[in-house]
């Protein structure tokens, strides 16, 4: 073999290892890569971010409170029940159920299960003359815990009296503690061009209620 064919074959051998490295490295790299995005990617809170999360959560759950004696008083103007009632859906995640409670005659609590909507157009039509609802205890809110679809979740507890009146007389009451499940999500802000957190109330479950014995 002549000096100039081992020339040659020494250059095609080089240039084999050569795209043999580069090619066994490859995946390395996409792993790393891969691993930099899911990094990027994760969503952390921190403890501003909580606090911050706790605050808007009290006052979102004020407000609902605040609606729904609106909604069910019959002696305010029919306006500004449905005004309440439009503000009362805003504060809600898309889809959110509510279950309501109430003690039968013969002392079974009745628990059923209606939308957001549905819920708050009954309250409006109670089959009382007068209806009261009140609310006592400031709400416990727990941690928030991270899910798995990187929204994070708490669950706030109120404690709701509700009283309904046939004239002058009280026929039905009752106190019922209510858990409302919080949800909070980055959402695209147009304006700002950025992600920003947004705090909605879930599904609210009715966990105990009783009879209101004080009231009768």
């Amino acid at each position: 073999m002549g000096s100039s064919m081992k020339k040659i074959l020494i250059i095609l051998i080089f240039l084999g290892e050569l795209a043999a490295n580069s090619f066994a490295q490859a995946p390395s790299k996409i792993a790393r890569s891969s691993k930099t995005a899911r990094i990027i990617d994760e969503i952390n809170i921190s403890e501003a971010d909580v606090n911050m999360f706790k605050t808007v959560t009290e006052r979102k759950v004020a407000e609902l409170q605040q609606h729904i004696i609106i909604i069910s008083d019959k002696d305010q103007p029919p306006e500004k029940r449905n005004l309440a009632e439009l503000e009362a859906l805003k504060l809600f995640y898309k889809g959110a159920m509510m279950e309501v409670s109430y003690i039968d005659t013969g002392g079974e609590t009745i628990i059923k299960t209606r939308s957001i909507e549905n819920y708050l157009y009954r309250l409006k039509t109670l089959p009382f003359t007068k209806v009261i609802i009140k609310y006592f205890d400031i709400a416990y809110v727990t941690e928030f815990i991270k899910g798995p679809d990187n929204k994070f979740y708490a669950v706030a507890t109120i404690f709701q009296e509700f009283t309904g009146f046939v004239g002058d007389n009280i026929t039905y009451t009752d106190i019922t503690q209510k858990e409302i499940e919080i949800v909070v999500e980055q959402e695209e802000d147009k304006f700002y061009d950025e992600k920003r957190w947004k705090i909605y109330l879930g599904n609210i479950k009715a966990t105990e209620t009783k009879e209101n014995l004080a009231s009768l």
